[in-house]
């Protein structure tokens, strides 16, 4: 295993906690990219009682995680309210370490709402120059600080730690960059249907141009549904179950349609009571419409995609369209995605309200992650001291072969020289993968100075020179080795010389002796890295 794999997370598991439902999207990392092994949903009654509504969520986790290895899993979570959201804005060009701060104040134009109880994160899109001053293009996400500690409290009961919390419209993008695009440049409006929120963004081509929650929702349609009825059959009032019934089954009727249905309404009389909530959905849309084509100089729509559980409202998609005069279509969210066989139960009836799981999932823990700071920096110190621990554990495997390999060594002066020159040929390959390692590390905690330390050594080791051990401590880097020269003491001040000239400095030298053998020089060096 390689020292790159040796960090990876076998899976990436993507998490929607709902109103009525808890889906999962569970991905497999392979050497072509994402793999998705398993997608499912649990459902549950809708319930305003918090105890109840906790029992369920926990249920149903329990349930979708089985057989899932959380310790071997990277997972990201998805999570809303009505204050949960992203913007897209300018922020002064600065440096970026005090970008965080020059935003909070920036989003404040932004918001209409307070954001000093709410966790905040933001990812660098690009750089624009606006009337001849260069700024940052970046997208910040907000949420309010209840509905994070809401959601962690959930996920801690049960027993599982998040890598990372991304919002509604992040979640859509991501999934908006892996699915095939329909023309270059094509501006397509996504919209998420849930119980209780909608979200609608605007992408142009990959990237997220709007976002905004509509206030219409899944549960206003079922909620028309339920008024009291007069009719020449007398009085009728159907139950909030029996209003989710119909509205699954029967939908939106065609005009032309005139029958009772369970012998208790008419398909005009839901076309009736179905009407006012329908109608500000649409008004609800063309008005982003509006404001999308202000803001970008009469940029168009190219199409509408639905997601959510309210997108399977029967007649829904045909009713989008005749009145907003766009293509209207069900999402799938894995188009695009290698799926392993048999990765969605009832794929057909599912996958459409799988969107925030997946998309959540192909974030893949970068970018904006509204996880209190906190809990970001335990878990970066538990990668740093992982890092610390494996790149220990092969230093003292390389040495304790070079080690070995020193001992089994015998013979004339010529022989010893041959054998250490095999010895440092075989361990760069060594010494590449502690750099590769690295590499791979030091992104993940953002501390990539030591990738540099290992490629300096690996191009200033002599040939006729070789380490057997490196340590640091308090930011002093000790190393010991072999000289494997007759003039070693000179051989030993060159590569001293040599260090200073790179990124070393303060290079000293601590002991030195020769070998029993006089062919050579033990050392020990210290130095600090500029």
């Amino acid at each position: 295993m390689g020292f790159i794999a040796f960090f990876k997370k076998d899976y990436i598991v993507g998490i929607d906690i709902g109103t009525s439902s808890v889906k999962i999207a569970q991905f497999k990392e392979t050497e072509y990219g994402l793999n998705l092994v398993r997608a499912e949903l649990r459902e549950f009654k809708p319930t305003v009682d918090k105890a109840i509504y906790e029992k369920e969520v926990l249920s149903a986790l329990k349930a979708l995680f089985k057989g899932i290895d959380t310790k071997k899993s990277q997972i990201i979570a998805h999570i809303n309210c009505p204050m949960t959201t992203v913007k897209t804005l300018k922020a002064p060009y600065m440096p970026k370490s005090e970008l965080r701060e020059g935003i909070k104040l920036e989003v404040k134009n932004y918001f209409p709402f307070p954001i000093d109880d709410s966790l905040l994160d933001f990812e660098i899109l690009g750089d624009v120059v606006e009337k001849g001053v260069r700024k940052y293009e970046v997208a910040v996400a907000v949420s309010p600080a209840m509905t994070v500690d809401k959601y962690l409290a959930l996920l801690n009961k049960a027993g599982i730690k998040p890598a990372s919390f991304v919002p509604c419209p992040y979640a859509l993008q991501k999934l908006a960059e892996q699915l095939p695009q329909k023309g270059e440049g094509a501006t397509t409006c996504f919209v998420d249907i849930g119980e209780i929120h909608t979200e609608l963004v605007i992408l142009k081509g990959k990237t997220l141009m709007f976002s905004r929650k509509i206030p219409v929702a899944g549960k206003d349609f079922t909620k028309a549904m339920t008024g009291v009825l007069v009719s020449d059959r007398g009085k009728t009032e159907l139950s909030i179950d029996e209003a989710e019934k119909i509205k699954r089954e029967t939908g939106i009727p065609e005009v032309a349609e005139e029958k009772i249905i369970d012998n208790k309404i008419s398909t005009t009389q839901i076309s009736s009571m179905l009407r006012t909530p329908l109608e500000q959905f649409v008004s609800e849309m063309e008005r982003c419409f509006d404001y999308y084509r202000e803001e970008t100089g009469g940029g168009k729509i190219d199409s509408v995609v639905l997601f959510g559980a309210g997108a399977s409202l029967t007649g829904f998609i045909k009713f989008l369209s005749e009145e907003l005069g766009i293509e209207v279509k069900l999402g799938d969210p894995t188009e695009g995605i290698r799926c392993e066989k048999d990765a969605i139960p009832e794929r057909d009836k599912n996958s459409y309200r799988l969107d925030l799981a997946i998309g959540a999932a192909l974030g893949r823990a970068r970018g904006i992650n509204l996880l209190p700071p906190e809990i970001k920096e335990a878990t970066k110190k538990v990668v740093t001291r992982g890092t610390i621990e494996a790149v220990a554990t092969a230093v003292i495997l390389v040495s304790l072969l070079l080690y070995i390999g020193m001992r089994i060594q015998i013979g004339n002066f010529d022989k010893r020289i041959s054998v250490a020159k095999l010895e440092l040929a075989s361990l760069q390959p060594a010494l590449k993968k502690a750099e590769a390692h690295h590499a791979a590390n030091m992104v993940l905690v953002d501390e990539p100075h030591w990738e540099d330390v290992f490629r300096e050594l690996a191009n200033l080791i002599p040939k006729d020179t070789h380490l057997t051990n490196v340590s640091m401590r308090d930011s002093v880097i000790t190393m010991k080795g072999i000289v494997a020269a007759e003039d070693g003491e000179s051989h030993l001040s060159e590569f001293m010389l040599t260090l200073e000239r790179g990124i070393f400095k303060n290079v000293k030298l601590v002991k030195t002796r020769d070998l029993s053998d006089k062919s050579g020089n033990e050392f020990e060096l210290e130095c600090q890295v500029d």
